[in-house]
């Protein structure tokens, strides 16, 4: 799903798509976690899912983070909203 298309979506369902983004990667982590492995590709998840839960950023926070990157950045709505995603919750653990 690219960011246009997320935009289409009502808020509801554009929340619910957020979270099951943050949620896939926290499985990631798990997963990583259970097989004692170390791949860095899932790594940089465990540092972002760590920092949201430590900082107890919600739903709420993460949501209106992501809203607001779509919003400041037309351009780029074409991509992918995973990686949206991810780059916009990026300023909330630095």
């Amino acid at each position: 799903m690219t960011g246009a298309e997320w935009r289409r979506m009502p808020v509801v369902e554009r929340a619910a798509y957020v979270t099951g983004v943050v949620d896939a990667w926290h499985g990631l982590v798990l997963v990583q976690e259970s097989l004692g492995a170390r791949d860095r590709a899932i790594s940089v998840f465990a540092d972002v899912v760590g920092c949201l839960r430590d900082r107890l950023i919600g739903t709420v926070q993460i949501l209106a983070a992501v809203e607001r990157y779509v919003e400041e950045n037309p351009g780029l709505r074409g991509k992918d909203m995973p990686d949206i995603v991810f780059v916009a919750v990026g300023p909330l653990c630095r």
